[in-house]
């Protein structure tokens, strides 16, 4: 993903550079020289669209893709110069818009299906949730239709605007890609049932899946209550199927099918029930800041802890403490 951004920024800051030649008047007012750098810089869609789709699908585009996909519009650029049409502009221009239009399909259905599979191996979402993909692959080329839809004949001020806006999207793009933590989404083993522990047999009939699950939730129970495996913060489905004896197939299972909830569901609502009890135990005087019970109850950043509490206890932490001192009082 890196590296496609890496490639992506040193194209566009070849494209830059080589936009000085209409600084020279003779080529200032050159309609064949701007259509045929249009025609160049297009080169640019083919890599800024593979970075999106790795970001939100990691190893979905392979190295064979994406040269297919740079050669298909860089064909444009020797038809040009033996026919030097705009009609040769409008494909060029068509084929990327398709190319666009696909990846922005491409990743909003990738980004669905990650955040599920998030929520269903993963106790958290910090770095590794692919939003800003989403956000910034969708203001990315909107900004590029309106800027050809909007600056057919552009001013200063108008190209001043857009590169302020575009400097600013790169910012975020970067800050945001260092920050991420990539997450492949696995496939399930074959036979992955066979590999669960002995201590837990595969059930066979309708009275095995009761007391399977019976046997599931006692361990879970006994886990989550005694050893509150929920403090870890970087918790996920595999840390506990090893842990109760079992594999991430059964617990999941257990956990949509019987519980009707996700991993992520389940494991925060510890989390906020611990909260909870820090708080009620706080005094007036010398009480912890939030962000201090959020470490403490197994989240990962103050903001998530929030955001979760408020959806499970609709008040805000510290809303809850001047409950709990009214109460105690």
């Amino acid at each position: 993903m890196m590296r496609l951004l890496f490639y992506t920024t040193i194209f566009l800051a070849f494209s830059y550079i080589k936009d000085s030649v209409f600084l020279f008047a003779q080529w200032k007012n050159s309609f064949w020289l701007d259509d045929f750098v249009n025609t160049v810089d297009l080169l640019f869609i083919p890599l800024v669209c593979a970075f999106f789709i790795e970001a939100t699908n990691p190893g979905y585009p392979t190295r064979r893709q994406l040269v297919a996909l740079l050669s298909m519009q860089a064909l444009f650029i020797p038809l040009f110069l033996i026919f030097p049409d705009e009609i040769v502009v409008f494909c060029a221009f068509s084929v990327a818009f398709v190319v666009a239009v696909a990846t922005m399909y491409l990743v909003v259905v990738f980004s669905v299906r990650y955040r599920q599979y998030i929520k269903l191996n993963y106790s958290y979402k910090e770095n590794i949730d692919v939003a800003w993909v989403v956000v910034s692959s969708v203001a990315f080329f909107l900004s590029l239709f309106v800027y050809n839809l909007a600056f057919a004949h552009t001013t200063w001020l108008s190209e001043a605007l857009y590169n302020i806006f575009s400097m600013a999207l790169w910012t975020f793009l970067f800050l945001f890609s260092r920050r991420h933590r990539v997450v492949r989404i696995l496939k399930p083993v074959e036979n992955e049932d066979e590999q669960a522990t002995e201590e837990i047999e595969e059930p066979k009939s309708d009275d095995d899946v009761v007391s399977h699950n019976y046997i599931l939730a006692v361990r879970l129970e006994q886990k989550m209550s005694q050893d509150k495996l929920y403090l870890n913060p970087k918790l996920t489905t595999t840390d506990v199927a090893t842990a109760i004896g079992t594999n991430k197939t059964y617990l999941s299972n257990y956990l949509n099918n019987t519980l009707n909830t996700s991993f992520f569901d389940y494991i925060n609502t510890f989390r906020i029930n611990e909260a909870c009890r820090i708080i009620e135990m706080m005094p007036e005087r010398g009480r912890k800041s939030m962000s201090v019970v959020a470490q403490k109850s197994g989240f990962n950043s103050l903001s998530s802890f929030n955001r979760y509490f408020v959806k499970l206890k609709g008040i805000s932490p510290k809303s809850y403490y001047v409950n709990s001192l009214m109460k105690n009082n």
